[in-house]
């Protein structure tokens, strides 16, 4: 009997509380707080204007050598997969790198979480941008001018620097929708010290997941092309571990940067909040990153068939700055509401509460 009480007071312990919103709710909470304040949502409309309306950079300079190389080692496929490449080339500007880490019509799902840079490596075309050859009559074109490096090295150089840019951009976009879901005041310093801060905190989460890449990645790719020398092949089998391992990664780490910026901590220790949360709210934290997915990637498909006329060219990009604008809100808040919780477990690890201005 004293066992069945011990579990059922451990249970009471740790069930949500009613004053957590569940998964819709919190959904509903973040689009309602973006139409209350609509300048949340500026920012991402004003890099899709750019990505679209500014300079067109093209990526054949990168595109060529890479067909030819399919055509002269790709075996029987090659010339096929060479074309399929040019395809897919005709489609991507590489100025929609700047519009990587925020919401936008042009450059797709957002990479600012791993399961969705992971599902946008499975099914590119689900996470796409607007293909703009779809666009009404030459708008896809945009109106800024038409550039086409003539080195590769050129386009990798721009590409780096307008992904720099994308860091700035991602800082500038999540430091205010942070500041309105703890709310309070906040100062110009404060709200600079924020920015200032959150970059250092962004680059030094892509200098982490760099050396992670190359630490542990390059050697597995490396041992498995040495095995299939020897007709031992491991790739497919390293394929399924790396889906596997990464999903769970990619759901543990879902609200890394939502820790970030709401919590104003480093990316480890913002790595281990966002782990905390979405194992003691495992089920949730499925529902909601499967919900938030399911919303922006069928709005992605809306946006590509409503750009074919140019009243649903404004539509697009009005409402996925300002939907989008809410699922980021949305994912701020799940992890918040959940952050705050009491751990009876570990009261000595508890999460820290979002230091004041």
């Amino acid at each position: 009997m004293n066992d069945l009480n011990r579990r059922s007071a451990a249970r009471t312990r740790n069930a949500v509380p009613d004053d957590v919103s569940g998964v819709l709710e919190t959904l509903a909470a973040g689009f309602s707080l973006v139409v209350a304040r609509p300048y949340l949502f500026v920012l991402p409309l004003m890099i899709d204007l750019w990505a679209w309306l500014g300079v067109q950079i093209y990526p054949a300079a990168v595109i060529e050598p890479l067909q030819d190389l399919m055509i002269d080692q790709g075996g029987r496929n090659g010339t096929a997969a060479a074309e399929e490449l040019g395809r897919v080339g005709e489609s991507l500007r590489v100025n929609d790198l700047i519009a990587s880490l925020t919401p936008s019509i042009f450059s797709g799902l957002p990479n600012d979480t791993l399961l969705g840079s992971m599902l946008g490596v499975l099914v590119p075309a689900l996470t796409g941008g607007v293909d703009r050859a779809d666009m009404y009559d030459e708008w896809g074109q945009g109106l800024g001018q038409n550039v086409n490096p003539d080195h590769w090295s050129s386009v990798l150089g721009i590409g780096a620097l307008l992904f720099l840019a994308a860091t700035v951009l991602v800082v500038l976009f999540k430091v205010p929708l942070a500041q309105a879901v703890r709310g309070g005041g906040m100062t110009a310093g404060s709200l600079l010290k924020d920015i200032a801060f959150g970059w250092v905190r962004v680059v030094g989460l892509l200098g982490i997941v760099l050396a992670g890449i190359l630490v542990l990645g390059m050697p597995a790719i490396i041992t498995a092309q040495i095995l299939t020398l020897v007709g031992i092949n491991l790739i497919a089998v390293l394929s399924l571990a790396l889906f596997v391992f990464g999903s769970i990664g990619a759901l543990y780490t879902f609200f890394l940067l939502d820790a970030m910026f709401i919590y104003r901590v480093g990316p480890i220790r913002a790595a281990k909040m966002s782990y905390a949360v979405a194992r003691i709210n495992f089920a949730q934290s499925w529902r909601f990153a499967a919900a938030s997915l399911l919303i922006a990637t069928g709005l992605l498909q809306v946006w590509n068939v409503i750009v074919e006329n140019p009243p649903g060219i404004v539509v697009a990009l009005l409402a996925n700055a300002v939907l989008g604008t809410g699922l980021s809100i949305a994912s701020m808040m799940f992890f918040h509401d959940r952050a705050r919780l009491p751990r009876p477990l570990q009261p000595s690890r508890s999460l820290p509460s979002p230091r004041r201005s």
